[in-house]
């Protein structure tokens, strides 16, 4: 036969018989019973909140197993008993009772889980801010942008690199170049467009490599502000998304638009409207 265990037990199987020798366990079943339909009647005629409506399925089933240990009949073996059992069990925890008090009349759950909430536990709580996330916003902003600035260089030497391939493999398949593939792309590489298109790609890498550390960092830092969620979201935005995601509302696809307004809308707080400024059309 199960009974009700303390929350800390709740997932454990069900129990295992006692040993031949050892003292029987004393389970007051009625007592458990009053305490049942107690709860149940509160839960069912008080104002818990605006629309609330207590499972009355789940509160029958619940009703039926300790009313059945009280009044009888035995079920048919141990497996019908567990299973009706955690029926319970998931009534109750689904409407946040305590199982202590269920089975034992032991109020400790009930009081410090209410304490948890209360005024004087907020006052309590250390002051969480997001400064870290902040300062590595900033940060990863000062490395995109040193970034940056080798970008629109890199393009063109990569452009006129390109032309140059593009010219010469022409050549070879219309058969006034013999250059093997291996050659032509020897000679793209010693182009002086190519060798310093290489080493600003270097010197851009090295800020790229500073960011995508201080970007997996700030990953693993959770926010606890809307300004900390914000920070987040810029980053996502400006440095990882494609650039298609940071057009504005009035150039964003519609899939971009409605899935960047739930981003927006996930961050809180006036940095949900200062972020739909920011982006409108």
């Amino acid at each position: 036969m199960n009974m009700f265990v303390s929350t800390a037990a709740i997932a454990a199987a069900p129990a295992v018989a006692a040993p031949p020798n050892s003292p029987d366990v004393v389970i007051d079943h009625r007592a458990i019973l009053a305490r049942v339909e107690e709860i149940i009647d509160l839960l069912r005629t008080r104002h818990i909140r605006d629309g609330w409506k207590m499972d009355e399925e789940g509160a029958t089933r619940a009703l039926a197993y300790f009313r059945r240990h009280v009044d009888g009949p035995r079920v048919k073996d141990e497996d019908e008993d567990t299973s009706q059992y955690y029926q319970a069990v998931e009534f109750f925890r689904s409407h946040g009772q305590s199982l202590d008090w269920i089975h034992d009349g032991n109020p400790s759950g009930m009081i410090c889980t209410l304490a948890f909430h209360s005024q004087q536990a907020n006052a309590s709580a250390e002051p969480q801010d997001d400064a870290a996330l902040l300062a590595m916003e900033e940060k990863i902003f000062e490395q995109h942008a040193a970034a940056a600035t080798y970008r629109d260089e890199i393009i063109r030497l990569h452009n006129i690199r390109y032309d140059i391939f593009l010219h010469l493999d022409q050549e070879t398949k219309e058969g006034r170049c013999d250059l093997t593939k291996d050659e032509l792309w020897t000679r793209l590489k010693e182009l002086p467009e190519s060798k310093e298109h290489d080493r600003l790609v270097k010197l851009q890498d090295v800020h790229f490599t500073k960011m995508d550390k201080l970007t997996e960092k700030m990953w693993a830092t959770p926010a606890h502000t809307s300004e900390g969620r914000r920070a987040k979201l810029e980053v996502l935005l400006t440095t990882i998304m494609p650039d298609d995601w940071r057009e504005h509302d009035g150039n964003a696809d519609y899939d971009i638009n409605r899935a960047r307004d739930l981003m927006f809308e996930f961050v809180g707080g006036e940095q949900t409207a200062q972020l739909r400024d920011q982006f409108a059309a």
